[in-house]
């Protein structure tokens, strides 16, 4: 996916988590803000995948792995999700996380970050812009 975002917005840098669902313990967390603050990034987008294949996987219960993103999409999906609405609601969730005061709230609402959702379709060569 990382060449996909690049041609739509050039140079940038990913951190990727399985099926956009991010862990971060303290450690992680650390040297993730200090590598934001040297590379002075203001903007962070979150992309969601809809043909991602742990997401496809959770969502006709087939083929699963133990990983603890399938726990917590299994958490959120519902019987009538697609892999598009599945993918929009891990986006909001995963967003709703993030956007606590002790991962990028503070950041988020001193303005010092903008925080961005962006859910691709790749065979489609679509990105769509979610806020």
């Amino acid at each position: 996916m990382e060449n996909f975002i690049v041609k739509q917005y050039g140079e940038v840098f990913f951190l990727t988590a399985a099926a956009v669902v991010f862990h971060f313990g303290n450690g992680e967390l650390k040297v993730i803000k200090e590598f934001i603050a040297r590379e002075n990034i203001k903007e962070i987008y979150l992309v969601g995948e809809t043909t991602c294949n742990l997401t496809k996987n959770v969502l006709d219960n087939t083929n699963l792995s133990g990983l603890p993103c399938e726990t917590e999409i299994q958490k959120i999906k519902s019987i009538v999700d697609t892999p598009n609405t599945l993918t929009l609601k891990i986006l909001n969730e995963q967003t709703y996380k993030l956007s606590d005061v002790n991962i990028f709230g503070k950041e988020i609402t001193s303005g010092t970050i903008l925080f961005h959702t962006l859910q691709t379709v790749k065979n489609g060569n679509k990105i769509i812009k979610i806020r």
